[in-house]
C-alpha cells in the first residue's frame, strides 16, 4: 500500500517537525514539508492527521506471550498478545525463549520462533534465557548469534526452579558474551537474601502482602551491585530488566559511578501502582516479581527516567486469567505477572508527558528508539528514516479515556490499571506499510508478523 500522511507533527527522539511522510509499499520513501503531485504514486491513500503526532511504531522490549509455566499457559498467546499490542501502538515486541532441557542454547530460539511464526500479527525479536552452562558456552552463543539473537537473559534468583546460575558459570557467560558482542540482560534479585527473608517467616502463611518482604528491595540492590562488579571487571555492558525500587536505582547509580555501563529498563506498574494492592481483596491480580513497592519507589523511578539513569520503559507483559491467578493465595505459588503492553503508551504519556516530566520526544525515545538501539534493531525499527520499515503510530494526544477491565483486550480479562484516567490514544497503527489499527478497529492479520534478526546491540557500538 502507498500512503501519504499529511498535516501531522512528526516526532522522533530528538525533534518535532511539520512534515509529510510518504510510504511506498512497506518502506518509508521520504519526508518532506510538502510533496508535489509528480512525486506521488498514482495509487495512494491519503491520511490527514491534523492535530495528531506521527511517530515510529513502539517497541515493547520485554514480553512473555504464550508463556508455559507450571503446567499451564499464559492467557495471551502469540496472536492475542500481538493484537493487544497493536491497540497500544506497539508494532514490535521482544519476547523470551526458554533454555530447553538437554538442548543447546540456540534450540530455544528455534523452537520459540517455530511457535510464533504464523501466529504473530506484529513483528518480533527474541531474547534467549540461559539457565545452565553444560557445554562449550562460546560455541553455543556463537550459534545463537547466527540466528539473529544478540541478547541473553540470566536470573540471579529462582534457584529452586532451576533458573539461578552460580557465579563462576555466570562469568563464563559474561566472557563469551563480551567476545561475541552479546548483551547480557539480568533479572536482578539476590537469591541468598530472598532465602534468608523466607526463613524469618517459615511455617507461617505466605499471603500476597508478604512478597515485598521476601523479595525485598535490598535483594534487588545487592544483585545489581554484584553483577555490576562482574561486568565492570570485564569492561562490558549489562542490562537490568524491570527495575522496581529506589534501592535498585541506588545500585545502578553506584555502578555507573564505578564506570559500569548499565542500561536500565523499568515498567509502567513499578512507576504507577504500589504494594497497597497486595493488602486488598483480589491481591493476586497485582502480584509479579519483583513485587510492587512503595509510592516513594514510584517517585524515585520517575526521577531515574527524568535523569536518564533509566532509558527504556517496557512492560514484562505476562498474563494469567483470574481463574489461574486465584488458584493460590500463597505469594510463592501465585502465577506472577500482569498485563501491560496495551496500556504502556497511555500511562507514560499521562504520567510523564502530561505531568511535565518530559516531552513527547522523550516518550519516543523511551518506548521506541532506545529499545531499538539497545537490541540491535535501529534504524529499521524505532526511527522515521527513509528506506526503513514503515512502522508508524498516529497518536491523538487529546483523547481522554479511563482504562477498564471491560475494554482491555488481554485474554486475562482484567487490567491492573482499572479505573485509571489517561490521556492520548493510538488512533492508527501501520506495520510495514499495512494499516493494522484504524480508529479502534484492529485490522492486523494472524501470521503477518515477521521475526527480526537483531544486529549489534547499541552498547557495543563505538
Amino acid at each position: 500500500m502507498n500512503i501519504l500522511i499529511k498535516n501531522g507533527k512528526l516526532v522522533t527522539e530528538d525533534k518535532i517537525e511539520d512534515k509529510e511522510i510518504l510510504i511506498v509499499d512497506d518502506k518509508i520513501k521520504d519526508l518532506k514539508a510538502s510533496f508535489s503531485k509528480s512525486e506521488l504514486p498514482s495509487e495512494l491513500k491519503i491520511i490527514d492527521v491534523e492535530g495528531k503526532y506521527v511517530m515510529p511504531g513502539l517497541i515493547d522490549a520485554h514480553t512473555h506471550y504464550n508463556l508455559v509455566s507450571r503446567g499451564t499457559v499464559a492467557a495471551d498467546k502469540f496472536y492475542e498478545g500481538s493484537v493487544l499490542a497493536a491497540f497500544g501502538g506497539v508494532t514490535t515486541v521482544i519476547d523470551f525463549s526458554d533454555h530447553l532441557p538437554s538442548k543447546e542454547i540456540s534450540e530455544g530460539t528455534l523452537y520459540r520462533n517455530s511457535e510464533a511464526t504464523g501466529e504473530m500479527a506484529i513483528d518480533w525479536a527474541q531474547h534467549q534465557v540461559i539457565t545452565r552452562v553444560d557445554g562449550d558456552v562460546y560455541k553455543e552463543l556463537e550459534n545463537l548469534k547466527k540466528l539473529g539473537v544478540t541478547a541473553v537473559k540470566i536470573f540471579t534468583t529462582y534457584k529452586s526452579a532451576g533458573y539461578f546460575i552460580e557465579k563462576e558459570p555466570v562469568k563464563e557467560i559474561f566472557k563469551a558474551c563480551k567476545k561475541l558482542c552479546l548483551l547480557v540482560t539480568i533479572h536482578a534479585e539476590d537469591d541468598d537474601i530472598i532465602e534468608e527473608n523466607s526463613k524469618q517467616i517459615e511455617d507461617k502463611p505466605y499471603p500476597p502482602e508478604l512478597l515485598p518482604v521476601v523479595r525485598s528491595s535490598e535483594a534487588e540492590y545487592k544483585a545489581i551491585k554484584d553483577y555490576g562488579e562482574i561486568a565492570g571487571s570485564l569492561d562490558m555492558p549489562i542490562y537490568i530488566v524491570h527495575l522496581s525500587s529506589s534501592r535498585g536505582l541506588d545500585a545502578v547509580k553506584e555502578s555507573k559511578a564505578n564506570g559500569v555501563n548499565v542500561i536500565v529498563e523499568t515498567t509502567p506498574h513499578y512507576l504507577t501502582i504500589t504494594n497497597d494492592f497486595l493488602n486488598k481483596e483480589g491481591a493476586q491480580k497485582y502480584l509479579m516479581t519483583p513485587p510492587l513497592r512503595e509510592a516513594e519507589d514510584n517517585e524515585a523511578l520517575w526521577g531515574g527516567v527524568v535523569s536518564g539513569d533509566i532509558s527504556i520503559i517496557a512492560t514484562d507483559h505476562c498474563t494469567f486469567t483470574l481463574e489461574q491467578k486465584f488458584q493460590s493465595n500463597d505469594c510463592r505459588t501465585i502465577f506472577p505477572g500482569v498485563p501491560g503492553t496495551e496500556e504502556m503508551l497511555q500511562i507514560v504519556n499521562t504520567d510523564g508527558v502530561e505531568k511535565g516530566l518530559f516531552d513527547i520526544t522523550r516518550l519516543v525515545s523511551l518506548l521506541s528508539s532506545e529499545p531499538a538501539k539497545a537490541f540491535g534493531l535501529y534504524p529499521e525499527k524505532g526511527s522515521l528514516e527513509p528506506g526503513t520499515d514503515a512502522d508508524i503510530l498516529i497518536f491523538d494526544p487529546k483523547a481522554e479515556s479511563v482504562l477498564s477491565n471491560d475494554t482491555c483486550h488481554t485474554a486475562a480479562g482484567y487490567t491492573p490499571y482499572d479505573g485509571m484516567k489517561v490521556k492520548g490514544r493510538a488512533e492508527t497503527v501501520i506495520l510495514r506499510g499495512e494499516i493494522i489499527l484504524d480508529d479502534g478497529e484492529c485490522l492486523g492479520k494472524r501470521g503477518n508478523g515477521k521475526f527480526l534478526p537483531a544486529g549489534l546491540p547499541g552498547a557495543y557500538k563505538k
